[in-house]
């Protein structure tokens, strides 16, 4: 029974409260941008007013900017203005100092940060050497705002006055200043993480020219989307995990929700929206990451008709499975992806001693995973009981003798479902919530003897069934299920959308039973297969079945 309670107690793990730093405070708010959107939602924060004197309507002569021109600036947090002088005019930027920290001021801001911020956002990136932020993100992203008729983006370094720790923000009540001649394009950075945190603050320029690009298609996009995607433009230019506590955080705390963007602003939350974007553009490719961009719709509904708008047969929720199994399944060339790096979410282990396991409690937060590791070798009878309010999806992740595989376990209408696993080394449960409401689970485990009814039934299938193909759409490879009911010839054949036969796949006598194969996208003669849209046909006898598979290069 202790052994139950302890699983039990390492489950409900997944509410442990974060921890706060060792001095006692929060931690550090990297970006500002949504931050800062909490705190004018309380009121807190207005730009200042103080009107321009003097100031030149930017956007009518934008020939006058050259380095040397002072400007007043509104920023956040501050009861005027900001004075400051330009000292870099690049291709696509002007970056300004506040003059009280440029260096001949008395202040510590070089000219060699200047040209490093510069240099960065329109020549070179770690990425690609010849390209800079701006032609980089712009490509993938989309065209940036434009708001003051410059096509340059204004840069100001200066102190970042409210928050924790913040390196920089995107503030779109800039654009629609009461002031005309205050509404610019720009991006702001702490001259303080300017001169200590190099990797950290340029990784934090790409992020924030990301918000800076979304707001101009979609002002109120859901905060994952919008931040996930920021993650993503810094791993695109060069500075992948600029924070590098965001994913760790995550892989610790995996039940984080993807979808609900928590008041804390936590480095796990940035992890998990992050790595989930990256997979995207991984499997999916950077042409549904500009049509998510651009997409009116939020959120989940944006990104499904983004993939409808692709011709991508994936929803969210099968994209989301795959992420899923993936995060855990990091070495799996069917669900791996780069980002992960090889790393893995944590699990809560039930060894071979601990069973049989009963009613062990868990809860997961909405489109959140909790990952349970049975250690336990044979056969394997899982039962799953969630919150009668909640809906759920769940599956195991299975290792034996015949490799991996990955099954949904059957939800019924009272969040009850069964797993009969035969033959395993280990497997895993994965457990998502897909509902506002209901969090709470619970899983029972024990050791089963197949009867030989059992094995019969298995052994006898009622029909034949080409099942759906995983993961689909792929990359690289693509495993495709199928079961034959009676003895017979069979063939399964992959063609193009012309009806060009492609590849035999499995070809003779089967007997009856279940069986699969795999296509690793070439042709009969090895050679590689382009991008597209492809027919895998299964014949046994007089019957045919027919699946669509979808590769992307």
């Amino acid at each position: 029974m202790s052994r139950v309670l302890l699983v039990g107690a390492a489950l409900m793990l997944l509410a442990a409260p974060v921890m706060p730093n060792e001095n006692g405070s929060e931690a550090p708010v990297r970006c500002g941008t949504r931050w800062l959107q909490q705190q004018r939602a309380a009121g807190r924060f207005p730009l200042p007013d103080v009107p321009p004197s003097g100031v030149a309507k930017l956007g009518q002569d934008t020939t006058a900017i050259q380095v040397g021109t002072e400007l007043q600036f509104p920023a956040a947090g501050m009861v005027s203005t900001v004075t400051a002088t330009c000292q870099h005019v690049g291709e696509h930027a002007y970056i300004f100092v506040e003059n009280r920290h440029w260096d001949t001021n008395g202040g510590s801001i070089l000219q060699s940060h200047v040209d490093v911020l510069g240099d960065l956002f329109d020549h070179s990136t770690p990425a690609d050497p010849e390209r800079g932020v701006y032609d980089i993100e712009t490509e993938v992203f989309g065209d940036p705002a434009d708001v003051d008729g410059d096509p340059r983006i204004y840069i100001l370094v200066h102190e970042i006055k409210f928050g924790t720790g913040v390196v920089g923000l995107f503030d779109a009540a800039v654009a629609r200043h009461a002031v005309p001649e205050f509404r610019r394009d720009i991006l702001f950075i702490d001259e303080r993480f300017l001169r200590r945190s190099n990797y950290l603050t340029l990784g934090t320029l790409a992020h924030e020219f990301q918000h800076l690009i979304h707001w101009r298609w979609d002002e109120d996009e859901d905060t994952w989307v919008d931040e996930g995607l920021s993650g993503y433009a810094e791993e695109l230019v060069g500075f992948p995990e600029a924070d590098p506590n965001a994913v760790p955080e995550f892989l610790k705390r995996p039940d984080t929700s993807l979808t609900e963007w928590g008041v804390a602003n936590e480095a796990r939350q940035y992890g998990v929206t992050y790595l989930f974007m990256s997979f995207l553009a991984q499997r999916y490719g950077n042409e549904l990451i500009r049509e998510i961009v651009a997409q009116p719709r939020n959120g989940i509904e944006g990104l499904d008709a983004a993939l409808e708008a692709r011709s991508i047969p994936d929803r969210f929720g099968a994209a989301w499975e795959t992420w899923a199994a993936g995060s855990y399944a990091s070495q799996d060339e069917r669900y791996m992806y780069g980002a992960l790096d090889g790393r893995r979410v944590k699990t809560f282990d039930v060894e071979p001693e601990q069973l049989p396991l009963a009613n062990a409690p868990g809860f997961v937060g909405r489109w959140g995973m909790a990952n349970v590791l049975f250690r336990t070798p044979g056969d394997l009878l899982i039962n799953f009981d969630g919150d009668d309010v909640g809906r759920y999806r769940v599956w195991t992740y299975s290792m034996g003798p015949m490799g991996a595989s990955l099954r949904p376990i059957d939800i019924d209408a009272e969040n009850r479902g069964v797993a009969q696993l035969t033959g395993i080394d280990s497997a895993v449960v994965i457990v998502t919530r897909t509902s506002q409401q209901g969090q709470n689970f619970q899983l029972s485990a024990r050791r089963f003897t197949p009867t030989a009814v059992m094995s019969e039934a298995e052994a006898t299938p009622a029909a034949t069934v080409l099942a759906p193909a995983f993961p689909n759409p792929f990359n690289s490879s693509v495993r495709i299920p199928y079961v034959v009911a009676t003895a017979g010839d069979v063939d399964l054949v992959i063609y193009d959308m012309l009806g060009q036969r492609i590849r035999f796949l499995a070809r003779g006598n089967h007997d009856p039973g279940r069986y699969e194969v795999a296509w690793d996208g070439l042709d009969a003669t090895g050679r590689t297969k382009a991008s597209g849209t492809y027919l895998a046909r299964l014949k046994v006898g007089g019957d045919v079945h027919v699946t669509t598979l979808s590769l992307i290069r």
